[in-house]
């Protein structure tokens, strides 16, 4: 595994369905989720016969289940009011996903700003990661980031990533009742990627950053003021790094439907899973 090493850091003050055909007219959809035990670790033995799908409300026949070995394409957002302090968590967190996939990361001062497209070259992660240290102060009002996060998800569907996600850390949050919240969430469905929140107490999530996660597989953590992500991107890389790829299959003539429902039946597990796909 490639090793960043970049900095000696002080903290200061975490699934895109494929479609394609099989027989007799059928049709394959994919999808990439996580599941976790009672203490949040990612459970990974789990088989076809633990799962059960529907979609449109429909029962749908599982074609296989198996551990995700596609490549992710991870877009980071960070906003932290220039600070610098998630820096190092981020420069951690990427060093784990090495090797697995590709990275975009913005930072917002305040408007986001691409420090680098996907890539996975150690010199452009290295400018760009030197790019989120401390700025001066910069004021995060929440304005910039429906936008931000309709963008990343619209390069994702562009470049047809299969396997996405998007990690938002903000000490700002969203502009309460932005018009612009649900074509971003139908942005975020049609990516496929999943959208996890990592933020500060005491912030309004809005409706994009609150209900997102919960649409896409991701997730949200709260970070008590003067705590750093360190942990929390951690786990969310482990996540990342043990979810499964489940294919099932739509019958001859049935339209895909953007509705999933995806359960197991074994007890104590937590499916990280969208329950809204692309429907097309």
């Amino acid at each position: 595994m490639k090793k960043l090493l970049l900095f000696s850091v002080v903290f200061t003050g975490l699934a895109m369905p494929m479609t394609g055909h099989a027989k007799a007219g059928e049709v394959l959809r994919t999808v990439y989720f996580s599941a976790l035990d009672a203490k949040g670790t990612p459970v990974t033995d789990l088989t076809a016969a633990d799962f059960a799908v529907k979609e449109g409300g429909k029962d749908r026949a599982i074609a296989n289940v198996a551990a995700a070995t596609a490549p992710i394409q991870v877009s980071l957002l960070v906003d932290d009011a220039g600070t610098g302090a998630f820096q190092g968590p981020v420069v951690q967190f990427v060093e784990t996903m090495m090797g697995h996939g590709q990275f975009s990361i913005r930072a917002f001062n305040p408007q986001p700003s691409k420090l680098t497209d996907f890539t996975e070259d150690v010199g452009a992660l290295k400018t760009a990661l030197a790019g989120i240290g401390a700025r001066g102060k910069v004021a995060s009002t929440g304005d910039q980031m429906v936008d931000a996060v309709a963008e990343a998800a619209t390069e994702l569907q562009r470049r047809k990533a299969a396997r996405a996600a998007i990690i938002v850390l903000t000490v700002g949050g969203e502009k309460p009742q932005s018009n612009q919240a649900e074509s971003t969430l139908n942005a975020l469905k049609n990516s496929g990627a999943s959208l996890s929140v990592v933020h500060l107490s005491g912030i309004d999530l809005g409706q994009v950053l609150g209900d997102g996660p919960k649409r896409s597989g991701g997730v949200i953590q709260q970070l008590p003021s003067g705590v750093v992500p360190g942990p929390v991107l951690a786990k969310i890389a482990d996540n990342l790094l043990k979810q499964y790829e489940l294919t099932y299959t739509l019958p001859d003539g049935v339209k895909p439907n953007e509705r999933l429902s995806l359960t197991t039946s074994r007890k104590g597990i937590t499916l990280l899973a969208p329950s809204r796909l692309p429907d097309k």
